[in-house]
């Protein structure tokens, strides 16, 4: 007898209908990329995997939502993880509220050997010199800005408090550091 492996979307169709096991072999089959996706756009592991859980939770929650005619099981699942990520960028927290619906621990626990395998999912090795050389071409002001919202993950109040500067020209500031950051690295791919 022929294994059939089942499509995204009919595994969703069966969670759906309550079969917890399909939408477990879902999990299954997306929550690597999808945790390598978090890890690429916060390079921080602990933040990568709250906003997996969440993405996941949400998707089970809202099942009943996914349609296949409009796109992929795993288009449908990055378009919540597209929203979450929006959402901890705009709040700098994860929010929790999917998991706390389904009644699922919110408290994401991870040894050294996960943080280290969810690192390893996206190597930065390759733009590490690139990064570097961008960052060395912004001005000063711009430069001084990044980091300290960024890397330093300051507040807008405190970034222009130490900048000496209204907040809105901090958040001016840090807006045109990461675009000529992005455009800088888009030049050398």
């Amino acid at each position: 007898m022929e294994h059939r492996i089942e499509e995204p979307a009919d595994l969703l169709r069966r969670a759906a209908d309550g079969d917890m096991e399909a939408f477990g072999a879902f999990y299954d089959r997306h929550a690597r990329a999808v945790l390598a996706w978090f890890q690429a756009r916060t390079a921080a592991p602990e933040t990568a995997a709250d906003l997996t859980a969440e993405t996941f939770a949400e998707a089970l929650r809202s099942i009943q939502s996914y349609r296949p005619d409009r796109g992929s099981g795993g288009a449908w699942l990055f378009g919540i993880a597209r929203h979450m990520l929006g959402r901890y960028l705009r709040r700098r927290r994860v929010d929790q509220r999917a998991r706390e619906r389904l009644g699922m621990a919110t408290d994401v626990v991870l040894d050294d050997t996960s943080l280290r395998r969810i690192e390893e999912l996206v190597d930065f090795a390759p733009i590490r010199d690139d990064i570097r050389a961008a960052y060395a071409g912004l001005s000063p002001r711009l430069a001084a800005a990044v980091k300290l919202r960024v890397v330093d993950e300051l507040p807008f109040r405190e970034v222009a408090a130490r900048l000496g500067c209204s907040e809105q020209a901090a958040r001016t500031r840090v807006s045109r550091g990461l675009r000529r950051l992005s455009r800088a690295l888009e030049d050398h791919r």
